[in-house]
């Protein structure tokens, strides 16, 4: 796994785990933007949004309150330009992508001949990928507002033993059918780093590639797929 691809993330928990270090040593509790407590991992979902930033609340003489503030326009405009450049895979884009037949945990195929005429959107994670949790609430609401259009397909394929995912699925929300990467699909899609995200056009070529994650990173996605929905 290529980690410098899921640096941002990184950092940020460095940042937060040495603030928490000092000799302050205040308790750190991590809000909502209604100010209800939250995990780290939710706060992370929420600056991955792009519509927000972290503020750090040291009002309180014991407790250090972490939580998000709306971005500007312009930043908002600036950080999904930044995440572009930064997780784009420019060299997929136009390429012929190759399905091979897929069945989900859950019994459903997904057949080449089922899939041509369709733009097909695909996450690659794995059970204990951190960045791969930090966008899930937003892919969960991709998957929400395009569910009922016939022409968008949502699949996932998981890097990680059958029984180790559905006992995640049964304790986290993770709307995408979900197909295991098994060795030799392993072979066929070699991702370097996770999360990775395709959207594949109704011709059957990539037309959005990416990895890692990155502030406005599922905008950038669902941009893509409002795209090819326009040209029809």
């Amino acid at each position: 796994m290529n980690l410098n691809l899921i640096k941002p993330a990184l950092l940020l928990l460095i940042f937060v785990s040495a603030f928490n270090s000092t000799a302050q040593k205040k308790k750190v509790i991590y809000l909502d933007t209604l100010g209800n407590e939250i995990s780290f991992i939710e706060l992370l979902s929420t600056i991955n949004t792009a519509r927000f930033k972290m503020f750090w609340d040291e009002s309180d003489e014991k407790i250090r309150y972490i939580k998000p503030i709306p971005t500007s326009r312009t930043e908002y405009d600036s950080l999904l330009t930044a995440t572009s450049n930064r997780i784009t895979l420019d060299e997929k884009i136009g390429e012929k992508f190759n399905y091979p037949d897929l069945v989900d945990i859950d019994g459903t195929a997904y057949r080449t001949d089922d899939l041509k005429g369709k733009v097909v959107v695909i996450n690659f994670w794995f059970v204990g990928c951190g960045p791969c949790e930090v966008e899930m609430p937003e892919l969960n609401d991709l998957f929400r507002k395009y569910r009922d259009q016939e022409d968008v397909v949502f699949i996932s394929l998981a890097k990680s033993r059958e029984g180790k995912v559905r006992k995640f699925l049964e304790r986290n929300e993770f709307n995408y059918p979900v197909i295991i990467m098994n060795d030799e699909l392993a072979s066929e899609f070699k991702i370097s780093a996770y999360p990775t995200n395709y959207v594949i056009d109704k011709d059957g070529h990539f037309f959005f590639a990416s990895r890692g994650i990155g502030a406005g990173a599922v905008q950038i996605l669902e941009n893509k797929i409002e795209t090819l929905i326009n040209q029809n």
